[in-house]
């Protein structure tokens, strides 16, 4: 069956991205909180070695997202994430086949390839370089059901390891890469606008800006806070005098949250700049950090923590799809979004293992750690500021495409 030569329609390719989204997601980056204690006993494998493979994973992926921004704006959409669902579902088969820990920290190295060709930063660049002004929207669209691959993937994984073991879970989700992902994005999403002999846009004027470094600043810093808070909330809640149950509960609602946020985003923040909700949302992030430091004295500062950081992250994630458009145009866009990613992609590996050596160093004191968190948001929304003042001022042909 042979995909459409034109672009698809926004939401046609937006509904299609929703599924592989969920699908990328849940099996490259969620599943394997799920089977990680399964793969330990059955393998013999120690726990720091499995997730020290899903690190190095996380680290082919930032090391990929640049010449992935590269393809994508010579290719489009249509082929490099179609490309990239048949790797992740080759990558995922190895994982499950892996008769060694070597061979399972190779498949993750592939994992992170895939991850770079098929979760937010390709589906992000192919709807900003083909739909205009239609981008932010659909791309508010896309997170909500971003913000669903955990609900959806945690439950799947955790029915099907009883049945069917760790390996053929993981054979289930590269079958749906390759019997859902790929026949969706193949049929869904447009293609390159490039014409053929069309000279591409260089990177190098962007790169020598301030505003790119301010904004790469920004989305690295936060991704460090995201990391931190993505491995060590529980147990920083359960430091606080939390019980385990507590702390759960509380931390489970930082997903409502996000979605509260990106329909904030939506409904009432559409007209206003890309790079102005970065500020606020970024400078929401330490405060909820602050909140979090208070929860062992007023109980109820984990209700003003989870809201904080559960909204500024959902607009967050709408954050690193629109304002590199919003400052640098659409034109290029893959690029000069893989080339921002790769920092703040490399430092959401690193994030939780850093945390944990100064929790370690402090004397089991989250305190420190939290006094990090707290810089780390700052800075980002200080970042933000200072690249929101670099920009030119907002026009007409203002997130367009130069010479169009």
């Amino acid at each position: 069956m042979s995909a459409p030569s034109g672009p698809a329609p926004p939401r046609r390719a937006v509904a299609a991205l929703s599924v592989t989204m969920i699908i990328a997601w849940g099996s490259q980056y969620y599943a394997i909180a799920v089977l990680a204690p399964a793969i330990a006993e059955a393998e013999g494998w120690s726990r720091e070695a499995i997730f020290g493979a899903y690190s190095l994973g996380l680290l082919s992926q930032g090391l990929c997202s640049f010449p992935v921004g590269l393809m994508l704006d010579r290719f489009g959409g249509r082929i490099v994430m179609s490309l990239g669902s048949v790797l992740s579902a080759l990558a995922l088969a190895a994982l499950a086949a892996a008769p060694s820990e070597p061979w399972f920290f190779a498949a993750w190295v592939a994992t992170g390839a895939a991850m770079a060709a098929t979760q937010y930063e390709p589906a992000f660049a192919t709807i900003t370089a083909s739909f205009g002004d239609q981008a932010r929207r659909a791309i508010t669209i896309l997170t909500f059901a971003g913000g669903l691959a955990s609900t959806v993937a945690w439950p799947i994984t955790a029915a099907l390891l009883p049945r069917i073991g760790w390996r053929g879970t993981y054979r289930v989700w590269a079958a749906a890469a390759l019997l859902v992902c790929l026949p969706l994005h193949a049929a869904f999403l447009p293609g390159t606008r490039v014409a053929r002999g069309t000279p591409r846009r260089p990177l190098g004027p962007i790169l020598r800006t301030a505003t790119f470094w301010f904004v790469a600043l920004a989305l690295t810093t936060g991704a460090v806070l995201f990391s931190i808070v993505a491995v060590h909330a529980i147990p920083m809640l359960q430091e606080a005098g939390l019980s385990a149950t507590a702390a759960v509960t509380i931390a489970s609602f930082t997903g409502p949250m996000q979605v509260a946020g990106r329909v904030l985003e939506f409904a009432g923040l559409q007209r206003v700049r890309p790079s102005r909700v970065a500020i606020l949302a970024a400078a929401a992030q330490p405060v909820a950090i602050v909140a979090l430091m208070g929860v062992g004295r007023w109980w109820w500062l984990a209700g003003a923590y989870v809201v904080l950081y559960g909204a500024s992250g959902g607009i967050l994630t709408i954050v690193r799809g629109t304002v590199p458009a919003e400052l640098f145009g659409r034109e290029g866009y893959g690029a000069v979004s893989g080339a921002l990613g790769t920092p703040g992609i490399v430092a959401r590996a690193i994030g939780p293992y850093a945390a944990a050596w100064l929790w370690q160093a402090a004397g089991g004191d989250y305190r420190p750690v939290q006094v990090v968190m707290v810089a780390c948001g700052v800075l980002a929304a200080l970042a933000f500021l200072g690249a929101a003042r670099c920009a030119p001022p907002p026009g007409p042909a203002a997130g367009a495409p130069a010479g169009r």
